[in-house]
């Protein structure tokens, strides 16, 4: 009759076999492993590891390279767009100003002609919510953008569409390098002046205001 001793001397030699079965079927899968990756080793063809190399390098160089397709389509539009009028007024600043529409109907044939489009985006950013204006070169795909934030005093869809509206307009502007008639934009002058205070000795809209306060001008 086999005593307690015994069986466990029988049961720690039976766990020592399986240890040691399992390290030789690991010790064999690791020699049949490092030869399939010798022999891939000997089947890649000589020198193709200064070919990923130039590869890499031809792509970190488009990486930084200047959209030189791009600047000479906005070259080629800015050449075309004449400057636009102020056609909308204000009567709260007394002051007039260039519509979204205006400025669009003006850009718009030169913008096309010259191989570009413009698109916005609007992305989360600093807590808040920023409209973003693309201009790329259709061809070549090269891009650049302006964002600016979406500062609302209500949370009203007719709220957020005019403040959408506002960071379209100056974006486009600021991509484009589009100037208005008549001097500077009053619409923007009186948005940034007097304390929130106007002309006419009326609070202003404060929402520009804040937009401002939020690009750290």
């Amino acid at each position: 009759m086999a005593t307690p001793t015994t069986t466990k001397t029988a049961a720690d030699k039976a766990q020592a076999e399986a240890a040691a079965k399992a390290a030789l079927a690991k010790k064999r899968e690791e020699a049949e492993l490092a030869a399939k990756i010798e022999e891939y080793r000997r089947d890649v063809p000589p020198g193709i590891g200064e070919v990923e190399a130039e590869l890499r390098a031809q792509i970190d160089e488009l990486k930084h390279k200047p959209p030189v397709h791009l600047y000479a389509a906005i070259h080629a539009a800015q050449a075309k767009i004449e400057t636009v009028r102020k056609n909308g007024e204000n009567p709260h600043f007394r002051s007039k100003y260039a519509t979204l529409d205006e400025i669009w109907e003006t850009v718009r044939g030169a913008v096309n002609a010259a191989g570009l489009v413009v698109f916005c985006t609007i992305e989360t950013a600093n807590g808040g919510k920023q409209l973003t204006t693309h201009v790329a070169e259709i061809k070549s795909g090269e891009e650049i953008s302006c964002s600016f934030p979406i500062v609302a005093q209500a949370t009203g869809p007719q709220a957020i569409g005019s403040a959408m509206t506002y960071a379209r307009r100056y974006t486009l502007t600021a991509l484009l390098e589009i100037v208005t008639g008549d001097g500077a934009d009053d619409d923007g002058e009186a948005a940034e002046n007097n304390h929130n205070t106007p002309s006419n000795g009326t609070t202003r809209n404060p929402s520009a205001r804040a937009a401002a306060d939020a690009l750290g001008f």
